[in-house]
């Protein structure tokens, strides 16, 4: 069907028709693309003969008026905007956590290998630097073990092991080492004890008037002087056959 051609009304294309209005009616006059509201209450000519009659426009068949008037008004709409995909939202999320777990446990992984060798590395620590062990007397030799890897990684201090003791002292039967150091040194060399208690067969640590059992230090009775309550040496005793592994970490 051939589109149909739209021209606008000209003015000879509307001419006007007396059309009598009763009381209370409206009519909608057309002019081109323009409404008007006349006569809403124009008198009734039959109860009223003098009322004038009010002409209303008549557009030509061939034009459409309501037409032009509401084409004129309608505008183009933008279509609406796309939506995402909501289950391709979440599975992107979820590749994306995917990730970055894999990213962290890689990265633990690396972690504790770098751990691991760091203490390899540590186990192998200096056990023959060439301290003089003179001073230790016949010490059993799981002590004599463990009094060098701990001269060695703490400066070669003086150590003294088998001497005659008053009471219940390990020294006399060459279970005991005192390890003559200044504050700093033996609070590291007290510490790196107890976390070695079994590689190096430690039965307990007295330094600076306290002993520890591996269960927390706790004080000790004063014995009226720097050597006698440990100020001046770290005293390490060890049990019987046990320990003389490689010392690890410190």
């Amino acid at each position: 069907m051939a589109p149909r051609r739209r021209r606008r009304a000209s003015a000879s294309a509307l001419r006007s028709v007396p059309t009598p209005l009763r009381r209370g009616a409206a009519a909608v006059a057309v002019t081109g693309s323009a409404f008007s509201l006349v006569g809403g209450a124009a008198p009734d000519p039959e109860t009223r003969p003098d009322a004038a009659v009010v002409p209303v426009a008549q557009a030509s068949p061939d034009d459409d008026p309501v037409t032009d008037v509401f084409e004129t008004a309608l505008q183009p709409i933008d279509p609406e905007p796309e939506i995402a995909d909501a289950a391709g939202l979440v599975k992107a999320a979820q590749l994306a956590e995917q990730e970055i777990a894999r990213a962290a446990e890689q990265a633990a992984a690396e972690a504790k290998a770098a751990a691991e060798r760091a203490a390899a590395e540590a186990a192998r620590g200096p056990v023959d630097c060439g301290i003089s062990l003179s001073g230790l007397g016949a010490v059993k030799s799981n002590v004599r073990t463990a009094a060098e890897q701990l001269g060695c990684t703490f400066g070669e201090p003086t150590m003294f092991g088998v001497a005659g003791r008053a009471g219940t002292s390990d020294h006399p039967g060459g279970l005991a080492v005192d390890f003559m150091v200044d504050r700093a040194t033996g609070d590291r060399l007290a510490a790196c004890a107890l976390e070695n208690m079994n590689t190096l067969g430690v039965k307990y640590v007295i330094w600076r008037q306290r002993i520890n059992h591996g269960n927390g230090w706790k004080p000790m009775e004063d014995r009226g002087g720097a050597t006698a309550n440990h100020f001046d040496h770290v005293h390490i005793s060890f049990n019987r056959g046990s320990g003389g592994d490689t010392l690890r970490g410190c």
